[in-house]
């Protein structure tokens, strides 16, 4: 059983993730904040395996936020819940140790989707954070740093498709999208999606603001 915690100052916010998760088998909602306090205090006890976490929830920053997260308890994988647009607050919720990132609106498939990626000890990120993401990378000055064939992989990876997919999208063999998804990776010293877009934004190929 995933044990999941929701920490959302908006009730109604709260009411529809409960609802959404109510009638998933194997997934179980054992607690709910509407402030850091609550929040804190009920996660050094319940220990959940997920936390959805409003990333507004306090007027700290998104790292001194998931820090005291952490520092309570450790092993709960975060995913951020946000209307947020911008790049910049995303890219730091990565590095600060998040492991997913969804939209309010997100509907019962992908939240439990995204719920079950994250618990298996991967990264996800919402469709259309991926691709504001990318298109940053990709309209930087130092997307030569890529060929225009790597270019197209990486859009894809970053939007979260597999291999296979990415080979029929492209016409192209698995082996092949293999081979560039192994090239780009090793161009930015990376292993994981979310590793790449934190090193894009410290080699300044997304922007500030």
């Amino acid at each position: 059983m995933l044990s999941v915690y929701i920490a959302d100052d908006y009730f109604l916010i709260r009411e529809g993730l409960k609802r959404s998760l109510s009638g998933i088998k194997d997934i179980e909602v054992v607690g709910e904040a509407s402030d850091l306090n609550s929040l804190v205090h009920s996660l050094t006890a319940l220990q959940p395996n997920i936390l959805l976490l409003e990333m507004n929830l306090c007027e700290r920053s998104v790292k001194d936020l998931i820090t005291d997260v952490q520092s309570c308890t450790p092993d709960t994988k975060t995913i951020i819940i946000s209307d947020c647009q911008c790049e910049l607050p995303v890219v730091l919720a990565m590095r600060s140790g998040v492991s997913g990132f969804i939209r309010k609106n997100v509907d019962q498939n992908e939240l439990e989707k995204a719920i079950r990626i994250v618990a298996s000890g991967q990264s996800y990120y919402c469709t259309d954070i991926a691709q504001v993401l990318v298109n940053g990378i990709l309209s930087n000055q130092h997307r030569n740093h890529f060929s225009d064939r790597e270019l197209e992989v990486l859009r894809y990876i970053c939007r979260g498709r597999s291999n296979e997919q990415i080979a029929d999208l492209l016409f192209l063999s698995e082996k092949t999208v293999a081979t560039h998804r192994r090239n780009i990776m090793k161009k930015a010293s990376v292993k994981k999606t979310s590793d790449l877009i934190i090193w894009a934004l410290e080699k300044n190929l997304l922007p500030k603001s």
